[in-house]
């Protein structure tokens, strides 16, 4: 160490060109660093969706989602696979292990799905869903008629036809072209175009010809084939079948049969051809009007503050039709903006208030400002690191970094240094002044050095964190390890530079001392003089503390991680399993106009059922009802008892309301991103889901029942119901069961049967309608009022030999209620009930529902529960937690042994770690805070800052006792002259945590439990180590001093 200090203090100007340059590199690593809210904890996973048309759940999960399943489970490095099959969708989930690259991923679930293709049912096609993530709905915008223009003016349903075609022929071809890293630009709402052959049944019979022959006769319409090239007279001519419709009158007149007097019968005859749309699977409202939505689907890895705002751009200036614009709903580059502005007001508060310390304590403005540059500095360095692994500005990866940690380091050397000026007498020449700093800081370098390198060890066991927690807190770690290392190379290096070329000491020597500094030491002296005396004074208190510290432990809850407040609100309607989409999109506007009324709203849109990409796959009896509240809160009007309500009580008056006026809905609150990470990680929106796993659909509905009333007893339970995913819901069903026996005596084929029924009911795509270059399909089916008939669909005529029968000769009818929703988790069937919790912690509340749950329902063999959720993370996290903390605990301790060559010193530092851990637990105690991972971060942090000063004192005790010195007299002398510095790093390390502390702003609720624990923890740590460490010094004796280790 001494020969590093003698280099840099003879290469001064390589040191500050090295910092200078490296401070310019870092000022270009902040200019690309991707920014976000909060780190993107999604797993590496691949999505499969194969869109079912009229197959039943049942049907869709034996000859679907099980055949994929299976073959997804032997792919390598697959940590987790479920399904979900319900009306119109199969969806697959493959979660892979972390670190897995994902075009690897989906390359594999590729050449899986060619080879299960031939298990499916012929037609269908297995789609992977857009590489995106839970954060990667950044924007979301409605297209919408101009107010006044003619298309305004039309009757709803051909409004949003036509803006529906805007959307996905006109705005979405521009958009995948103007704006990089989207993954997707999905829709929902409005009406899909198709040209719709309608047939009616009854004039089916009167013309002798039946749906099977009808869609024969029209296959191919519309399309165009090639016919290759001729060469007459060597001449190169192509030839092309051109089959491209002009107009719909075109398609009425195409003769399906001829009459009896030989004349061909037009399609007319027996169908209406028109425009119509798409069965509709969901649907988009805005204020209560329907709407058309699009919604941008960022790429995985993408700056999603940098998407949003191109995307903003983009929709500005699109090539809209003069009577069409677009008006942006949500965009995640407010919810960035506001997050960073949380974390820059954290750390620039922290600053001042470091600054104001060290000027307050040093006395000398010089000095503070030498220390302070540690702080610009290490960032930028930091934010080369954070360049160089990939790590995003968000609220974990910067809200926890403290500005007084970094300025530690330096604190101690440029205090050390101003000391020893202070101390000499009389003008210094060049080679006198550069031994002076060079001893200085060879004084304690070594305690600097290895305090801060023990700082650094208690961060790297947090990157062998796992899930969720592993993804929140990595860019934490080597954000903080980046910046703590340059801080260390700004201590070592750069100080004593510094130092020697500007540092001078204050007119009469010793009249440096800060103002506050004075105060301490006189409070100080006398207190330290009386414990040395009567050990028992300082003994006692320190020992009542540390037990009442472990009792209030063992009295506080835990939770996974305080959630982050987007600001807005997003609640979830759920509403009776059988309601079409027409009715739910009617209560749904109702119930956007209710919330609308409240003052403090901006804006209210939602939607429901499935979106185009189908990455969210919610039945039209669930509702996603987006809150965007006004960001200024002085717009919020004050109630009646003199203050404004907080969000939690808006969306209570809001239920209350809605409750009310349009009552048969569940309610539940959410916010845009927690909702879409849960339904992601755990395919489930709630605090807490209880998996139920059986074979038997109708034992399985009967445990979740009796489960879900269980546990709307339970105290802490805000709202408990059958999970609005995955929940086993029933609807009913016309089911049709073919008659083999009557299709055999009939000579007619099975596959017939089936066809007519899909063709009349879901519709039979025959061809395709060109407008421009837009292609719209052409579908045949039985016309709408018909096919809400059941009598009609019983009398459709099934072609055989010599004329037809009605289909119910041949097909057996039957209404009931089956399960339209079934999900598998490793090709296992399960149903969840979904909790939402209010004023209690996870892990006391699942404690007490796991033995209610246990106690009152018996579960038949072959059924199984799970607790997922926030608890399945708050476990997982726990189990890792309780290896970590042991292993930075041994690794401090050997350090410590290796530091000063003898147990007993080593035991006399690590004392400062119960001393610190009892502040930090009172403190999450006086405020309500329960345990979470964020506070137990802060306690691994809080083991390493409360070590440095330990480090320091025991260091110098040392010093002075190899000058002959007792250890009274060593613990006395050497306490009164390090205060300073010790008092210093502690106050600039707390003081930097305060604004976390306190602040309120969008992002604060994550950050507040780390830096409460550590604010409370320096606290105790600092009082007690000043007091308890040189009482204990002097009471052990320390034997006789033994030469610590060079380094």
């Amino acid at each position: 160490m001494t020969r590093l200090l003698d280099w840099t203090l003879k290469n001064r100007l390589a040191v500050i060109f090295f910092f200078a340059a490296g401070s310019a590199a870092g000022l270009y690593a902040v200019s690309v660093t991707p920014v976000d809210a909060v780190p993107d904890i999604t797993p590496v996973q691949v999505m499969v969706n194969t869109k079912t048309g009229a197959l039943d759940p049942e049907q869709i999960e034996k000859t679907v989602s099980f055949p994929i399943e299976t073959d997804m489970s032997g792919i390598a490095h697959v940590k987790d696979v479920r399904s979900l099959s319900k009306y119109g969708l199969s969806q697959v989930v493959v979660t892979f292990e972390d670190k897995t690259d994902i075009y690897w991923a989906r390359q594999q679930v590729s050449e899986k799905l060619q080879g299960a293709s031939g298990e499916l049912p012929a037609g269908l096609s297995p789609q992977l869903a857009p590489i995106s993530t839970g954060l990667g709905e950044v924007v979301m915008y409605a297209v919408k008629a101009k107010p006044g223009s003619p298309l305004a003016a039309k009757p709803e349903r051909e409004r949003l036809l036509y803006l529906r075609t805007i959307q996905d022929f006109v705005l979405v071809p521009y958009l995948r072209r103007s704006i990089k890293n989207v993954a997707e630009i999905d829709a929902t709402g409005g009406y899909k175009k198709q040209i719709n052959i309608e047939i009616h049944p009854e004039r089916l019979d009167k013309v002798g010809v039946t749906i099977e022959q009808i869609v024969e006769r029209l296959e191919g319409l519309g399309e165009n084939s090639g016919g290759g090239y001729i060469q007459p007279k060597g001449r190169q001519i192509i030839v092309r079948a051109s089959g491209r419709l002009q107009s719909l009158d075109e398609i009425r007149v195409i003769p399906i049969k001829l009459d009896v007097r030989g004349k061909p019968v037009p399609l007319s005859a027996v169908a209406d051809v028109k425009e119509g749309f798409a069965q509709r699977m969901g649907g988009a409202t805005e204020s209560g009007e329907e709407t058309v939505m699009g919604i941008m689907l960022m790429l995985s890895g993408a700056n999603s503050r940098q998407v949003a705002i191109d995307s903003e751009r983009a929709l500005r200036e699109a090539p809209l039709p003069d009577d069409v614009e677009v008006e942006m709903l949500y965009t995640r580059s407010e919810l960035v903006d506001a997050t960073l502005k949380t974390v820059v007001t954290n750390m620039a508060e922290g600053a001042v208030l470091v600054v104001a310390v060290l000027l307050a304590i040093l006395g000398n403005l010089r000095a503070a400002l030498f220390v302070s540059l540690a702080i610009p500095i290490s960032m930028l360095f930091g934010a080369i690191g954070m360049r160089l692994f990939g790590v995003s500005a968000s609220l974990m990866s910067l809200g926890a970094i403290d500005f007084g940690l970094l300025v530690d380091g330096a604190v101690v050397m440029i205090e050390n240094a101003l000391r020893r000026l202070e101390e000499h007498k009389g003008p210094l020449g060049r080679e006198e002044r550069l031994a002076l700093f060079r001893d200085s800081a060879a004084e304690v370098i070594k305690p600097v050095s290895l305090g801060l390198l023990i700082i650094m060890l208690v961060y790297v066991p947090i990157l062998s964190l796992e899930g969720v927690e592993g993804k929140l807190f990595h860019p934490m770690a080597i954000t903080v390890l980046m910046a703590l290392g340059a801080s260390l190379l700004v201590a070592v290096l750069l100080m004593p530079v510094l130092a020697y070329l500007f540092l001078k000491a204050p007119a009469g020597h010793g009249a440096g001392e800060g103002f506050l500094y004075s105060r301490m030491l006189r409070i100080y002296e006398p207190a330290l003089q009386t414990c040395l005396r009567r050990p028992v004074l300082a003994a006692i208190p320190a020992i009542l503390l540390l037990a009442c510290s472990v009792f209030a432990y063992s009295r506080m809850g835990a939770d996974f991680m305080p959630p982050l407040d987007e600001g807005d609100l997003v609640i979830n309607f759920t509403r009776g399993s059988d309601i079409g989409v027409d009715a739910s999109l009617e209560m749904e506007r109702k119930s956007e106009l209710i919330i609308a009324r409240f003052p403090e709203v901006e804006r209210v849109f939602g939607r429901l059922g499935t979106p185009e990409s189908a990455t969210d796959p919610m039945g039209v009896h669930l509702a996603d009802t987006f809150v965007i509240l006004k960001r200024d809160r002085s717009l919020w009007p004050v109630m009646a008892n003199g203050r404004r309500r907080t969000k939690v009580e808006i969306y209570e008056a809001i239920k209350e309301a809605v409750d009310k006026e349009v009552p048969g809905q569940e309610i539940v609150e959410n916010q845009p991103i927690e909702m879409r990470f849960a339904e992601i990680l755990e395919g489930s929106r709630a605090d807490v889901s209880l998996r139920i796993y059986g074979p038997d659909l109708s034992v399985l509905i009967d445990l979740l029942e009796r489960s879900s009333e269980i546990l709307k007893k339970v105290p802490g339970t805000r709202e408990a119901e059958m999970d609005a995913l995955t929940a086993l819901r029933k609807s009913p069903v016309l089911s049709a069961r073919p008659n083999y026996g009557a299709i055999a005596r009939y000579g007619l084929d099975i596959r017939r049967v089936n066809g007519l029924l899909e063709a009349a009911m879901a519709g039979r795509e025959v061809g395709s309608f060109y407008e421009q270059q837009w292609r719209f399909p052409i579908v045949l089916r039985v016309e709408e009022e018909h096919r809400e008939n059941v009598d009609t669909i019983k009398s459709l005529p099934v072609g055989m030999d010599g004329g037809s029968i009605p289909i119910n000769k041949v097909v057996d009818f039957e209404s009931k209620d089956e399960v339209t929703t079934i999900a598998h988790h490793y090709g296992q069937r399960y149903a969840a009930v979904a909790v939402f919790l209010g004023g209690r912690d996870i892990a006391s509340y699942v404690t007490e529902a796991r033995s209610a749950v246990e106690r009152e329902v018996k579960f038949p063999e072959g059924y199984a529960i799970a607790w997922g959720g926030q608890f399945k993370n708050l476990e997982r996290a726990r189990a890792r937690l309780a290896l970590i903390v042991p292993a930075v605990l041994l690794a401090i301790m050997l350090l410590l042994w290796w530091t000063f060559g003898n147990l007993r010193e080593a035991a006399l530092v690590y004392t400062c770690i119960p001393l610190a851990m009892t502040g930090g637990i009172f403190s999450l105690t006086l405020r309500g805070i329960p345990l979470s991972v964020s506070a137990s971060i802060g306690f691994i942090a809080l083991m390493g800052i409360a070590i440095l000063n330990g480090m320091v004192l025991v260091t110098f005790f040392n010093q002075l006792r190899e000058k002959g010195l007792s250890p009274e007299q060593a613990a006395k002398e050497g306490s009164l002259t390090r205060l300073r510095p010790v008092a210093m790093t502690a106050l600039v390390a707390g003081l930097g945590f305060v604004p976390m502390a306190l602040n309120t702003g969008i992002g604060a609720e994550v950050q507040r439990p780390l830096a409460t624990v550590v604010i409370g923890g320096l606290l105790t740590s600092t009082l007690l180590t000043l007091i308890v460490l040189p009482v204990l010094y002097k009471w052990v004796g320390a034997g006789h001093h033994k030469k610590t280790v060079e380094i």
